[in-house]
């Protein structure tokens, strides 16, 4: 072993991500490599040029999110704030069917970019999936000096890699941007047998061009007008190169409007399709965001929740049971899941505020009783997917009102000052928004997530913050501006937190092996997940008894306490909590 070395990480509690138990040692980084981790330091502090005392502190491999959306957002944030500072080393990207590319003519809506999408083909309900590159990159070049100008995944990764980027990306293929580049426009419809075996070819390509998966949103347009047969086809194409399934599954139905009557699908039969993709496509499955498969109404009976988690899981035990190759993400933070938040209450009726042109607008509109009778059969016709009461008959209780210049609304909801005020609830809404259209409100939730931290304990969990790469500055441009989720800063801090310090539901061994490891594995990233000599230097460092979020609904754009230090391929990304503005990140093409 060499004398020389650049980073030697001294007294830390080494948890090294298999599941082992925690030691006290070191850990000497040469180059983007692990040179030597030990029990013994002895000499080693000789000829390093960085030494870290870790005296405290947890050692621990970088944090793998298995579903992530960072890839649609890199290139804009290549420093990824929000997730190198919360120990995110490598994020998957590609997941609920949409990835950056293939694209040819037609480009399906990048989520980042939903602002150009709504200022170039404004609606007032539920915006287009697919528009012409041509009208997008118009605007878009306005804002950026730049075009999105790339068509296959490999001509995007060329664009990653000129870029740079601080964390690492493993990339999927979204089934979605497939289906439109073979469909274009008109993906309302299934496919034919002669598109199938088009969509196939696009796979396969993705795959060569280094993607280690496909990725499906069956609840989202376009995924969601596939029949089974078309995505089986595309899965077995990825198979074909050691590809890895990850489902977001039919769980709310389609994520448009939705007319009286309709039926949402039932979870469980998603979740079954997802799993016999990978028994007929004999490939690994992973599932997003499992949650309950069964409904309890009433939702407060914990005797009937226990049993529906039970029986939720049984169905992941059941496949692993059966030889198949099961896994299932969570979303770390409690009723908040998601890409974006906004807590103005205002933004329940987008729609009219976009007519309106602005809050105080719409307040004032809101006082003509033929207008609140339009807004309300429109709502009731569901035609407003954002409030869509057919759907969520109980949205009035779910939020409770924070900000509010009518003192006497603040902590309550929409439905108990419907009751005080003898007002049905949509006109309660609009009451409070007419006294206060900057009326600010947050999900209704606590910290006793139990449910959650059951799913924590099974085995075969991960976590996937379901987010973008962004940093502290990211908002909509359109009011009331949204911004990113919670969990795009404080996802993993949550999760150590509330699983391991707070409820001591997984030891921090296990808690670890499950972001580390376990992910590593199951998306085949060689070489990642493990402290151990020749293993690439993804390195997180943290204070167990201080780490948190710190993040709320409000203002969620604040990073997390107690992420101290971050090394990506050997690289000091985070320094004392402070991104370096390195950019050590590389693309993880498929080997």
């Amino acid at each position: 072993m060499s004398d020389d070395y650049d980073i030697l990480i001294k007294n830390g509690t080494i948890v090294d991500g298999t599941g082992s138990p925690a030691y006290k040692g070191a850990v000497v980084v040469k180059g983007e490599r692990i040179e030597a981790v030990g029990k013994v330091e002895g000499d080693l502090a000789k000829g390093a040029e960085g030494v870290i005392d870790a005296e405290g502190k947890v050692v621990t491999p970088g944090f793998i999110d298995v579903h992530n959306h960072g890839d649609l957002s890199i290139l804009y944030y290549p420093k990824a704030d929000g997730f190198v500072r919360q120990g995110i080393t490598t994020f998957v990207g590609g997941n609920c069917g949409d990835s950056p590319g293939p694209f040819g003519d037609w480009i399906g809506l990048p989520w980042v970019l939903g602002d150009i999408y709504r200022e170039v083909a404004p609606v007032m309900y539920d915006r287009n999936w697919l528009l012409p590159r041509d009208l997008v990159n118009e605007r878009h070049r306005e804002l950026y000096g730049w075009e999105i100008d790339w068509s296959t995944m490999g001509e995007y990764f060329k664009r990653v890699e000129e870029t740079g980027l601080a964390p690492n990306m493993a990339p999927m293929v979204g089934h979605g941007d497939i289906r439109s580049l073979v469909l274009g426009p008109d993906y309302e419809r299934h496919a034919s047998k002669r598109e199938v075996r088009e969509m196939a070819k696009h796979v396969e390509q993705a795959m060569e061009d280094g993607c280690i998966g496909i990725s499906v949103g069956r609840d989202y347009d376009p995924g969601i007008w596939a029949d089974f047969d078309e995505v089986l086809r595309c899965a077995k194409a990825a198979a074909k190169h050691s590809g890895v399934y990850a489902s977001h599954s039919l769980r709310t139905g389609h994520r448009k409007a939705r007319k009286p009557g309709v039926r949402a699908p039932v979870p469980l039969d998603g979740v079954l399709e997802a799993i016999d993709v990978g028994r007929k496509a004999k490939m690994p499955v992973q599932i997003s965001h499992l949650g309950n498969l069964y409904t309890v109404d009433p939702g407060s009976s914990r005797v009937m929740t226990e049993a529906v988690i039970s029986a939720t899981l049984k169905v992941v035990d059941d496949a692993r049971e059966e030889g198949l190759d099961v896994s299932f993400d969570v979303i770390p933070h409690h009723q908040t899941g998601g890409i974006g938040v906004s807590p103005w209450l205002v933004g329940l009726l987008r729609p009219w505020l976009s007519v309106t042109g602005s809050p105080e607008q719409l307040a004032r509109a809101l006082q003509m009783e033929d207008f609140r009778e339009e807004i309300k059969a429109a709502i009731w016709a569901g035609k407003h997917y954002g409030l869509n009461p057919n759907i969520s008959p109980t949205w009035a209780g779910g939020r409770v009102i924070k900000v509010c210049n009518e003192k006497t609304f603040v902590d309550k909801t929409v439905a108990q000052i419907a009751e005080e005020q003898d007002m049905d609830e949509l006109d309660a809404l609009m009451h409070i928004i007419s006294v206060d259209p900057e009326t600010k409100a947050v999900s209704r939730r606590s910290d006793d997530d139990w449910a959650k931290l059951e799913y924590y304990k099974h085995p075969h969990m991960m976590v996937g913050i379901d987010t973008f790469a962004v940093d502290e500055t990211r908002e909509g441009r359109h009011v009331p501006p949204s911004y990113p989720n919670e969990n795009s800063f404080g996802g993993f801090p949550r999760y150590l937190r509330r699983a391991v310090r707070e409820t001591a539901t997984l030891t921090i061994e296990e808690a670890v092996r499950k972001v580390t490891s376990s992910p590593a594995r199951m998306f085949k990233l060689r070489d990642r997940g493990v402290l151990k000599a020749g293993a690439y230097a993804d390195i997180v460092l943290f204070d167990l008894q201080r780490v948190t979020d710190k993040g709320d609904q409000i203002e969620p754009r604040q990073y997390p306490d107690g992420i101290e230090y971050v090394i990506i391929n050997g690289t000091m990304v985070v320094d004392k909590s402070k991104h370096t503005g390195e950019l050590p990140g590389k693309v993880l093409y498929r080997e």
